[in-house]
């Protein structure tokens, strides 16, 4: 019987290096497209193993990822981190972000450097050279003091860019948030296995916007298809509540949902209630031991969870504003307190059936 001919040989990076003329560190760096190798010569690998029909080998990538993951990390390059709230108005929140993103930076090998910015400001060419000359190459935007655009800030294209916050309305970059709608539907379902039936939501119109109207958004559902009374938000502009309590007396809520502790401390004081009371009170972003039930939103994972993104973009050269941003949403967990009447009995909730 006449033999087979021996099958061609399957591309590999050496066969792409001698195609392209180059080496083969240099393949291997631009096929995962590393900021080192210039988009010339990146073109040039890419075509190559193109040209060869060359695949990776899924086994051997795995390998190489778990060598380089084991590898001690050195110095890549430095991050920073921006926001538009001043020292004096951060909340544990930020804090707890900001600390979360810097270890998970320097554990892959990169500094992180913290920039407060002044709310409203247009371009601004000086922290562009400033950043660039600390050597920064991916910025993190955290929580700003309110929504705004910051098409006008910065040269995007110089930087790889992640937010964790929904406040930076324009340029849309990947974003690492909270899961707003589906955490303040798990505060009302939590408030109607307490017994509560009409769950009323307080919150600024700035703060509604922020979250993507995942919190009004959410309690509509409840109070329209969720099983609850239909109690319309109270949703105000500015910092005035001056509407407030007759929406209380018209609405009649038996539990009231905040955006935060101090707000809801500002709400029950307005109208006269205690806590614990009658009114039931939960906050959508609790922070630590509290009288308030609520959401912790998991600040250490969203910033540790945008450090691995943006550290995976500066590695893979990957700048300026996305042709389609993905978005990272992280569920919070219920925290609970005395500021709401315990569950009642026989009743069992979505999150104590994740428990079993």
């Amino acid at each position: 019987m006449p033999q087979a001919p021996d099958p061609a040989p399957r591309p590999n990076v050496r066969m792409i290096a001698e195609r392209a003329g180059v080496s083969t560190a240099t393949v291997s760096l631009a096929l995962r497209r590393h900021p080192r190798i210039s988009a010339d010569t990146r073109k040039r690998v890419v075509k190559a193993a193109e040209e060869l029909g060359y695949r990776p080998d899924p086994q051997v990538a795995k390998l190489m990822h778990h060598l380089r993951a084991r590898r001690p990390q050195g110095f890549q390059s430095t991050l920073a981190a921006l926001t538009t709230i001043p020292a004096e108005r951060e909340l544990p929140y930020i804090r707890r972000l900001l600390r979360s993103a810097t270890e998970r930076a320097q554990a892959l090998g990169y500094a992180m450097t913290p920039l407060r910015l002044e709310e409203g400001a247009g371009r601004r060419a000086d922290i562009e050279r400033m950043l660039k000359a600390r050597g920064v190459e991916g910025l993190l935007l955290l929580p700003m003091a309110a929504p705004a655009e910051f098409k006008e800030l910065l040269d995007w294209r110089k930087f790889a860019v992640v937010t964790a916050t929904n406040a930076v309305l324009a340029p849309e970059f990947h974003r690492v948030v909270p899961h707003q709608f589906s955490n303040m539907l798990t505060i009302c379902e939590q408030l109607t296995t307490r017994g509560y039936r009409r769950i009323g939501l307080v919150l600024n119109s700035r703060q509604d916007l922020t979250v993507g109207h995942g919190f009004s958004a959410a309690v509509v559902w409840q109070n329209v298809l969720g099983g609850a009374e239909s109690v319309m938000p109270f949703v105000f502009e500015g910092e005035g509540r001056t509407e407030l309590k007759k929406w209380f007396e018209r609405e009649k809520p038996d539990a009231i949902i905040a955006s935060g502790e101090l707000e809801a401390k500002d709400i029950a004081r307005e109208l006269d209630l205690r806590v614990p009371g009658k009114i039931g009170f939960a906050v959508a972003n609790r922070s630590g031991a509290s009288v308030f039930a609520g959401i912790e939103e998991r600040p250490e994972e969203i910033g540790s969870a945008s450090i691995r993104l943006l550290a995976s973009l500066v590695q893979h050269g990957e700048k300026g504003i996305p042709e389609v941003p993905t978005v990272t949403m992280v569920k919070g967990v219920w925290m609970d307190g005395k500021s709401v009447r315990e569950p009642r009995r026989g009743v069992v909730t979505s999150t104590e059936h994740e428990a079993f």
